[in-house]
């Protein structure tokens, strides 16, 4: 090894030794700026690309982050397990940055690798920013598309907020669902919020009491305490009212 190739080894291992120590200081933007420059020089040294990830999460730059992960996979340095969790991280920071912009949430959102956009949790908080912007639409599909792939209560029970001028097409998919997945209450309380939504009382007071015999919530006794209300019975609606801060500790 020549002088010169031995110094730039020391070289790089001291301030790959530096930038170990601002991670663990806490001093991510500082180990950042060091890290692009080592890791520009050895793109495939695993230890410095996982320095590397780990400050960029901590400072948030997601697209970089995506990036790193990307190079992780390819050099085997990151399993699959730990890829999707890296990669589920910097898209939900992604779409949180965009979740004021409708055209920019959108568009993020149809870029998003298949996988991710299947991804219950990835799905629910998409869903949630579009409720939030008015466009129920957009929340009724990407709820939709993800429970066909894979069944979550806490998706279902968005799909019950997330009704447009009509719930009738709503009502009846959650309907076809209900054929396998009977007793799931999140499902059950969704129909009633839906069937509210339409104004079909007694059908909304049939789901939602089955939704209660089967897990009683904070969420389903104020939904049924809002039916009573509707519908003329104001002391039922006291009764769930109290029962719904019962469950949520108040």
């Amino acid at each position: 090894m020549s002088r010169r190739s031995r110094t730039t080894a020391v070289d790089q291992a001291r301030l790959t030794t530096l930038a170990d120590l601002l991670v663990s200081q806490g001093r991510h933007s500082e180990a950042l700026a060091v890290l692009k420059d080592l890791s520009a020089r050895d793109s495939r040294n695993l230890r410095l690309l996982r320095l590397k990830l780990q400050a960029e999460q901590a400072t948030r730059d997601w697209d970089e982050m995506l990036e790193t992960v990307s190079s992780l996979v390819k050099l085997g340095g990151l399993g699959p397990a730990e890829a999707a969790a890296a990669g589920r991280a910097a898209h939900l920071g992604n779409l949180a940055r965009k979740s004021q912009d409708a055209a920019a949430l959108t568009a993020y959102w149809k870029q998003l690798p298949q996988q991710m956009r299947l991804d219950s949790s990835v799905a629910a908080v998409a869903a949630r920013y579009h409720l939030a912007l008015g466009n129920a639409a957009e929340a009724q599909s990407i709820i939709e598309t993800s429970l066909e792939r894979e069944w979550s209560p806490s998706l279902v029970a968005l799909y019950g907020e997330a009704a447009g001028e009509t719930a009738l097409p709503q009502i009846e998919r959650a309907e076809k669902w209900l054929r396998g997945h009977a007793r799931d209450p999140a499902l059950l309380l969704a129909l009633g919020k839906l069937c509210m939504r339409q104004e079909l009382w007694g059908k909304a007071q049939s789901y939602i009491e089955a939704s209660l015999a089967l897990e009683p919530t904070h969420d389903g006794h104020m939904t049924l305490a809002a039916l009573m209300e509707k519908i003329g019975k104001p002391q039922e609606a006291v009764r769930h009212f109290r029962r719904s801060a019962e469950l949520a500790g108040l």
